[in-house]
This record gives C-alpha cells, structure tokens and sequence, in this order.
C-alpha cells in the first residue's frame, strides 16, 4: 500500500534533511561520498518524533516516485544527489553540451546582492539551477511570495571555465553564476 501523499512529501523533506543537512543530530553516519546504509537511513527517520512509523519500503517509495531525482540508491546504499550542506564530495557527470539556458529561482529582495555578486552556494555546497521555469518557480516560491527566475546562459559559465554538472534529469549544479551570466528574469505571476 503506497503513503498519502501528505505523508511521502513529508518523509521526503526529513529524508533530505537527514542526507543533506544534519545526519549526526539522529546518529547517521554519511561516508565522504554522501552514502548511508538503507538499514541505517530508516533507523535515523525512527529517532525523530512522529516518524517512528518509517520502514524501508517507505523509503524505498519515496525514492522511486521523487520527481526530481533528489536521491540514489546503489547496493543498498542511499544519498541525496544534490543540495547538500554538509561536507560530502559526490561526482556529477559533465553533459558534454548543457541546455544553452538554465534558470535559477529566487525572491525580489536578493536581487540586489546577486545582480552585484552572482548566484553564490551559500550554505549549500553548489548552485542549483533548474531545467524548467515551473521547477525554479517552485524552488523561489521556498523564500517567498515575491518570486522571479533568473534566466543563466551556459555558454556564458563555461567561457568563464565554470563547469556545468547535471546532479539529476531536472537539476544542475555549478560552483557559482557571475552576475554577466545573468540573461533576464521572469517574475511569477501573482496569486
């Protein structure tokens, strides 16, 4: 029987957070590529209140019908594929010719500091840039209300030696985005 979809997006998110975040505050432990046990994941969801229900094919679900890739299970091994702010080096492949254009979604009120600096990681190890409007769209409406999507030229990056890898079908990673790889922007509609 598969969960509710409340349940699922909510088990994703301490998923997420466990793999990309804070995987010693539950006592999991990553190696340096990200990994964890299956066995090891489940018993770390179960120490955290109201998800003592967690068993592996809960898990197992919630990376089978994750829209965006977000983790990868290998031999009983599991790790987000992207996001992360704890240190963990996960290899992504270089696509040998990225769209020509990706889009990163954000809010009015950083516009500033990233039209004088770039898109920078932040706490995150990379910049996320989405293969589709809809998909940065979602990710700026995380910050606020007041969303616009930041139109990124590939070719501008990779002139400036800044590797574009593709962390899963919909989302790529890079070290940063110069403000003059910035080709427009797109505000969300209200509502």
């Amino acid at each position: 029987m598969e969960l509710p979809d409340h349940l699922r997006v909510r088990l994703s998110k301490k998923m997420a957070g466990l793999l990309r975040h804070y995987p010693d505050r539950y006592g999991l432990r990553l190696d340096e590529e990200g990994w964890a046990t299956l066995e090891d994941l489940v018993a770390a969801l179960r120490r955290i209140p109201g998800f003592e229900w967690v068993e592996a094919h809960h898990v197992l679900e919630v990376i089978r019908r994750d829209p965006k890739g977000r983790y990868e299970l290998r031999g009983g091994r599991v790790r987000a594929r992207y996001g992360h702010s704890v240190r963990v080096r996960v290899e992504y492949p270089e696509p040998p010719e990225p769209p020509p254009l990706l889009y990163h979604g954000t809010v009015e009120r950083s516009l500033p500091g990233i039209m004088a600096r770039g898109i920078l990681p932040g706490r995150r190890l990379w910049v996320h840039l989405s293969a589709s409007v809809e998909d940065a769209l979602e990710t700026g409406r995380r910050h606020g209300p007041d969303v616009v999507v930041l139109v990124v030229d590939t070719a501008c990056l990779r002139g400036r030696g800044i590797r574009v890898y593709k962390a899963s079908e919909r989302v790529y990673v890079v070290e940063k985005v110069p403000p003059e790889c910035i080709r427009g922007r797109l505000r969300a509609a209200p509502g």
